[in-house]
């Protein structure tokens, strides 16, 4: 598991955008979505499962052994409930509900963000995503932070595209893997030679999370283009100058051509 990186400080401003509110407030204001949030889940837990998911998950955190269908039915009407937040209270909310220890309010988090992604502007993807990402991480939450707030917020600002292209040439291995999934789920709406692309330079990256990755990549490129997903194999069977496909790549993308051309 990577080391997470620390959060980044903020600095206070003289004065606030429209619409915000001084992170004081924000942190009020969290303190009091979070309590709902721990009395809706806690009368829920179930030791034998929490054991379980925890197990599961190779023990990155304690789990209160809560469905996801039971969390996001308890965590709904708090939702709907709340007021548009601005950026600062969604960060403050967010970043408090991951500084708590059981894994389920980490998915809060992005039940959070996946209701209110359309209200979030460029800068919140390095503000705060980052941080949650680099941070108690494992691929449950990083794919959670993928289909709740990055691909979506990606897709509505292309000059976050860049983001990407660094997330996926950096060290951490979560970003990495972050960035190569930020179009799953586009389906028709993919940029392509984007994703190939990005599935190019990772495709020797030796690290599982990573490749595994490149390997969904691949596969959904399968279903959206056969011709370059058999393609980008041919250049990467131990062609000269062409890196060399990791293993667990190589065989998420042979099953999304098997099934693409099964009868």
């Amino acid at each position: 598991m990577s080391v997470p990186r620390s959060g980044q400080s903020f600095e206070c401003m003289n004065e606030w955008p429209r619409g915000s509110v001084p992170f004081s407030v924000a942190d009020d204001a969290a303190d009091a979505v979070i309590a709902k949030v721990r009395a809706a889940l806690e009368p829920l837990a179930d030791r034998t499962r929490a054991e379980q998911m925890q197990a599961y998950m190779k023990d990155v955190a304690p789990f209160l052994g809560i469905s996801t269908p039971s969390r996001r039915a308890s965590v709904r009407p708090i939702l709907r409930s709340l007021d548009v937040p601005s950026e600062e209270h969604l960060g403050a909310l967010v970043r408090k509900l991951w500084g708590l220890d059981e894994r389920e309010y980490h998915y809060a988090a992005c039940d959070l963000l996946a209701h209110f992604n359309k209200h979030t502007s460029h800068d919140f993807l390095v503000g705060h995503v980052e941080f949650l990402v680099t941070t108690k991480s494992w691929w449950d939450t990083v794919d959670c932070l993928g289909s709740a707030i990055i691909t979506p917020l990606v897709a509505r600002n292309q000059e976050l595209v860049a983001t990407m292209w660094v997330w996926l040439r950096d060290a951490n291995i979560w970003l990495r893997r972050a960035a190569i999934q930020h179009q799953r789920g586009l389906k028709q709406h993919t940029d392509v030679p984007r994703l190939v692309a990005m599935c190019e330079e990772r495709a020797a990256d030796k690290e599982f999370f990573v490749a595994k990755a490149v390997g969904w990549a691949l596969r959904d490129l399968a279903h959206l283009d056969a011709t370059a997903a058999t393609e980008f194999l041919a250049r990467h069977d131990g062609v000269e100058f062409a890196a060399p496909l990791s293993a667990v790549a190589r065989r998420e993308a042979v099953r999304g051509l098997n099934a693409v051309r099964a009868p």
